[in-house]
């Protein structure tokens, strides 16, 4: 693969190997093509030639490279993880790791197995990357796999540190720190991976070692190149521990950078996927119209076959007719067979003409009617979303002049201070007449209570996080659970504040 070919070049390989090839050659073929596109960054061609590639693979077949087979699913994987297609990433994740122990490589199985904890924190369950990497740390230490025994708890240390499970925390990060290989005599962490400074950061701060924890922040701000991510993590960190230190004026500072990393590492994420959605577009557009204008060459093909026999036909059956008239009047009758060619020809060039007028003006009636019913759903969309923007805003209006809704306001946007415990006691007492929310006592706690309000009254995440001195992953684990709790569903923070907003 490291030979510099175009994929014109790779696609005649493949072409060859399907001809002639065994299975093996024929699924390599398709493997080192999507390979291929899979490097030039054209994930739907990468996807496809990777698909094919499976599909040319025997497993029936004793002798089956299930090994290529693991590598191209591994690839699959990769593609869906990268553009959010998480259902389909866990199915080429798990073909993956069925394939690679087929192949008997119990290496490429666990960091297959990796790979799933991966995508389930790309998704968000924690829960799932702390079960799966415990597993990893298990399975790379049964096999002797050092380095990676440390590799699989490197990811587990801020998580552990958050959750206060500081043994753990401690645990992994010597492991991490002493086998992975990654760091210098001088403790120095190869290049790339400074955001460990950030993650042991944040084992410090549960430990309240502040001093150690703003060391570890400033480190990785100062030498790391990966923007935004690891200055928003950092950033977050040194919010979360002046918090701690009860200094007002860096906590907003820091919560003002973190909410800047958040908004360009999100800008950037629309960007790519926007990109990926139009690679895709291009990709089908392109297949369509290449399936389009090769049916169209095939009957063209037809048509001219048939209208060429025939010609033929007519000629001979002529020629053997009147053989004696045609000998007679040679001269004449050449003349009528090019009159009658030329005839054909502008009947042709005539049909042509009335097919393409007629495709036309119906390619534009068709566009004409998509357009018109783009524009009917677009605007039903906005009908429904202002009507339901309007009946949230009716719920949450009559409580917007009550005098402690205006002070927590005036503290989140303005003065960037926690909520006293008066004003906390005149918040529950705003909604005690207020059946729907009230009722929601009995069963959550007080503290779960008092942010369900907050969010009834339309308070941001990151205002809440600067009224109840509650970090923003905290809000939404609580968020996530309380809509559990109350509906006896599962669902996302986001569902939460739809339903409070409801009621």
């Amino acid at each position: 693969l490291a030979i510099p070919m175009s994929t014109d070049s790779l696609k005649d390989i493949a072409d060859y190997f399907d001809k002639h090839g065994d299975s093996n050659e024929r699924m390599l073929a398709y493997y080192i093509l999507g390979f291929a596109y899979q490097r030039s960054q054209d994930a739907p061609m990468a996807l496809q030639y990777f698909h094919e590639a499976a599909a040319k693979a025997d497993t029936t077949d004793s002798s089956c490279d299930f090994l290529t087979l693991h590598r191209t699913h591994v690839w699959s994987a990769e593609i869906f993880r990268s553009q959010f297609a998480f259902s389909d990433a866990f199915h080429e994740n798990s073909l993956a790791f069925k394939y690679a122990m087929k192949a008997k490589d119990t290496l490429n199985a666990i960091i297959t197995y990796e790979q799933k904890a991966n995508i389930y924190k790309l998704k968000g369950n924690i829960d799932s990357v702390i079960s799966i990497r415990e597993k990893l740390y298990g399975l790379y230490s049964k096999y002797g796999y050092k380095r990676e025994t440390a590799y699989s708890l490197g990811p587990l240390i801020d998580i552990y540190a958050k959750r206060g499970n500081i043994s753990k925390a401690k645990h992994a990060l010597d492991v991490y720190e002493k086998m992975s290989g990654r760091f210098d005599k001088y403790g120095n962490i190869k290049k790339g991976l400074e955001v460990h400074y950030a993650i042991k950061g944040y084992y410090y701060l549960s430990i309240n070692d502040y001093d150690s924890a703003r060391l570890c922040f400033d480190k990785c701000l100062r030498t790391t190149s990966n923007y935004p991510n690891d200055f928003g993590y950092s950033y977050e960190g040194l919010t979360e521990l002046y918090k701690k230190l009860h200094r007002p004026d860096s906590v907003a500072k820091y919560s003002e950078l973190t909410r800047q990393m958040s908004d360009t590492i999100y800008a950037r994420m629309s960007t790519e996927h926007l990109q990926q959605m139009q690679a895709m577009y291009n990709y089908n557009r392109y297949r369509q119209n290449a399936e389009e204008a090769e049916k169209d060459a095939l009957r063209t093909k037809y048509i001219s076959i048939i209208i060429i026999m025939a010609i033929m036909a007519a000629a001979i059956g002529g020629a053997l007719a009147v053989r004696t008239y045609i000998i007679r009047k040679r001269r004449a009758r050449v003349n009528e067979i090019k009159e009658y060619e030329r005839s054909i020809s502008e009947l042709k060039k005539a049909r042509r003409e009335l097919d393409i007028l007629t495709e036309n003006r119906q390619t534009r009636m068709e566009s004409l009617i998509k357009e018109k019913e783009e524009e009917i759903e677009r605007l039903q969309k906005e009908k429904a979303e202002y009507e339901k923007k309007k009946d949230i805003a009716a719920r949450i209006t009559p409580f917007a002049d009550e005098p402690v809704v205006r002070i927590l306001r005036r503290h989140a946007e303005k003065e960037h201070v926690m909520m006293s415990g008066e004003e906390r006691k005149m918040l529950i007492s705003l909604f005690d007449s207020y059946e729907e929310i009230s009722r929601l006592k009995s069963v959550l706690s007080e503290s779960e209570y008092e942010l369900c309000l907050l969010v009834k009254l339309g308070f941001a995440p990151s205002q809440i996080n600067m009224l109840t001195g509650r970090s923003l992953q905290d809000i939404a684990n609580i968020r996530k659970r309380m809509y559990n709790r109350i509906t006896g569903k599962d669902g996302s923070s986001r569902d939460l504040d739809r339903y409070i907003k409801s009621l």
